[in-house]
C-alpha cells in the first residue's frame, strides 16, 4: 500500500528531476509518458484495495472513496496530456522546463486529492500553485507574464489566508484529520472562531481554485 502511494504521488516528482536532466528529446518524452502511465497504474491499483489511511513521513493520505476516484481521473488526464504534448508543443521553446513543472503539478494534484488531513492538503496545494505558475508564463509573452503576476499574487494571498485558517482550526479542535473534524467541531466551544477559520479556509482555497468571485 505504501509503495503504491509513493508511486502514485511521489514518482512524478522524481521523474520530473530526471526529465530535466535529459538532453535527448525523445528519451525525455518517453520518461514523462512512463511517469504518468506508472502513476496511473498505481492509482488504479490503489482503487482496488480496502479503504485506509496511509502515513508517509508525517503526511497522511486516504485511499478510498472519492479521493481515489479523483486521483485515477487526474492521473488519466495527465497521461493523455503527456501522450499529446510532444506533437502539440513541437517546435516550442523551453520544453524541458514545461515537462519538469508538468510532472511536479501532477504529483502535487494527486497529493491534494489523496490527502487525509488538511495540512497535507495545504502542502500539496502550495506546491501545485507554484508549479503550475510556470504553465501560465510558458510562452513568456507580455500577456502571459501579466497573467502570471495575477496568478502568483492570488496564490500567495490565498495560501497565507488558508494557513491562518488552519492555525485557528487546529487551535480550536486539536486536529486537522478530515475524518476527525466533524466530531471535533461538534464539541468545540469557540463557535465564533470556527466561523473565522471556516471563512479563511474558504477564501484561501477558493482563491487558489478559482472559485467565483475569486476567479480573476
Amino acid at each position: 500500500m505504501t509503495y503504491l502511494t509513493l508511486g502514485c504521488v511521489f514518482l512524478p516528482f522524481i521523474m520530473a528531476i530526471a526529465s530535466a536532466l535529459l538532453k535527448n528529446e525523445k528519451l525525455r518524452n518517453f520518461i514523462v509518458i512512463l511517469a504518468t502511465f506508472t502513476s496511473l497504474g498505481c492509482a488504479i491499483a490503489l482503487s482496488q484495495v480496502p479503504d485506509r489511511i496511509v502515513s508517509i513521513s508525517s503526511l497522511y493520505f486516504y485511499i478510498g472513496g472519492f479521493n481515489i476516484t479523483y486521483a485515477v481521473v487526474a492521473a488519466f488526464m495527465w497521461f493523455a496530456a503527456a501522450l499529446l504534448s510532444p506533437q502539440y508543443f513541437k517546435g516550442h521553446h523551453k520544453l524541458s522546463r514545461y515537462y519538469f513543472f508538468f510532472l511536479l503539478t501532477m504529483g502535487a494534484t494527486l497529493g491534494v486529492f489523496l490527502s487525509a488531513d488538511l495540512l497535507t492538503t495545504f502542502i500539496f496545494f502550495e506546491i501545485m500553485s507554484f508549479a503550475s505558475y510556470m504553465w501560465v508564463v510558458q510562452e513568456e509573452t507580455k500577456e502571459a507574464m501579466e497573467a502570471g503576476k495575477t496568478y502568483l499574487a492570488i496564490a500567495v494571498l490565498g495560501g497565507m489566508v488558508a494557513l491562518m485558517g488552519l492555525f485557528l482550526l487546529y487551535n480550536i479542535t486539536g486536529t486537522l484529520m478530515i475524518s476527525d473534524l466533524y466530531s471535533a467541531v461538534s464539541v468545540a466551544g469557540k463557535p465564533k472562531m470556527l466561523y473565522i477559520s471556516a471563512f479563511c479556509l474558504l477564501f484561501g482555497f477558493g482563491a487558489k481554485a478559482g472559485m467565483f468571485p475569486l476567479h480573476i
